[in-house]
């Protein structure tokens, strides 16, 4: 598990002021599943914070008692980088500069969303907002500014679910945190907006009892959980960025104003979430004895590997292996001896030849 990644993941249904979704408390349950998910983000559910309404919180009218507020997020977020903050410390000081450059905060946000008058963010609007209340939000580019400042992670990535339709006249608001430094850590970031400034972001009507999914959202989970993997089998921000962009412009092609994702990064270099396995094969050059022709087995190898099953038709044959024991047996009874019985050790990163 990775110890030291938190996340806070944010999603509303109800607005009891301006209009209830149907898919955005599903979309944040989906992304805290594969936060979670040792294949995933294995991130210890103890530093997960989900932020969403109870189905009794939903039944308010009155959207003044609505929530999650902004106090809700900010609580979350603020337990987060407190608690990774005495992580780092906790190690011996040599080891903290490496401990802290492997933080790293994820911050979902899925609602209904707006982009402020003195900005191109996008702004998650809280539960209790209303037209004339639209100050109560969370704007991505205003939190992430004061997480660059602090540094409290190294690497943060905000994936922002939302629209970012025009609402003139309302500022985005910074977060309530002080602790900014002088001399800020270089901190990386990854951001995704759902669609482009001043533009709608749509969800996708689906015959299941939450009724609704954010297109953003299914295609950050898709590439995810694989479809932007890369040949060695790694999930990176750049082709996660490519992949999302393509579907959602997929997805939503035939609407009024087709949806367009947005990603922005100041990452030195992609970040990995998800790493594959590398094969560990490697190229033998097999040696058999002068004349030998036929069917061979190469035994061994990984635990529970089956059999290696070649027909030897030179003297030489170049064969991938993984590391480990085998042993080469001739399928005919007539054959030559091989040379130790046939017993030969694959090393790490292969070798020059095996002499049989």
């Amino acid at each position: 598990m990775n110890d030291l990644h938190y996340a806070v993941v944010v999603g509303i249904n109800r607005y009891p002021a301006i209009g209830d979704l149907q898919g955005a408390r599903g979309d944040a349950c989906r992304f805290h599943e594969w936060l979670v998910d040792p294949g995933g983000g294995a991130v210890p559910e103890a530093n997960v914070h989900l932020v969403t309404a109870t189905e009794e919180d939903e039944r308010t009218d009155d959207f003044l008692s609505a929530v999650p507020t902004r106090d809700y997020v900010d609580r979350a977020l603020y337990r987060s980088h407190t608690a990774v903050g005495k992580a780092v410390r906790a190690r011996p000081e040599e080891e903290q500069s490496e401990a802290w450059r492997a933080t790293r905060l994820y911050v979902f946000l899925a609602g209904h969303g707006f982009s402020p008058s003195n900005n191109s963010d996008a702004a998650l609007l809280m539960a209790n907002a209303a037209r004339d209340y639209m100050g109560s939000h969370i704007a991505v580019r205003q939190y992430l500014n004061w997480y660059e400042s602090a540094s409290p992670f190294h690497e943060v990535v905000f994936l922002a679910d939302c629209c970012r339709t025009r609402f003139g006249g309302v500022e985005a608001f910074a977060p309530p945190f002080t602790g900014n430094t002088e001399a800020p850590d270089d901190v990386d970031y990854f951001v995704g907006f759902a669609t482009s400034l001043g533009d709608p972001a749509y969800e996708e009507q689906i015959a299941d009892r939450d009724g609704a999914r954010g297109h953003f959202t299914t295609a950050i989970l898709e590439g995810l959980r694989g479809a932007s993997v890369t040949p060695a089998g790694t999930v990176t921000s750049d082709g996660l960025a490519n992949y999302v962009t393509m579907s959602v412009r997929a997805r939503t092609g035939g609407a009024l104003v087709p949806q367009q994702a947005r990603f922005i990064t100041g990452a030195s270099a992609p970040m990995v979430f998800t790493r594959g396995v590398e094969d560990p094969s490697a190229p033998v050059t097999l040696r058999f004895p002068e004349g030998f022709r036929g069917w061979v087995q190469l035994r061994g190898g990984a635990p529970g590997e089956p059999p290696i099953r070649l027909h030897v038709d030179a003297g030489e044959s170049v064969e991938k292996l993984k590391p480990g024991m085998y042993r080469a047996m001739p399928e005919s009874v007539n054959a030559v001896d091989f040379r130790d019985g046939g017993f030969f050790e694959v090393m790490t990163g292969g070798g020059n030849g095996v002499q049989l």
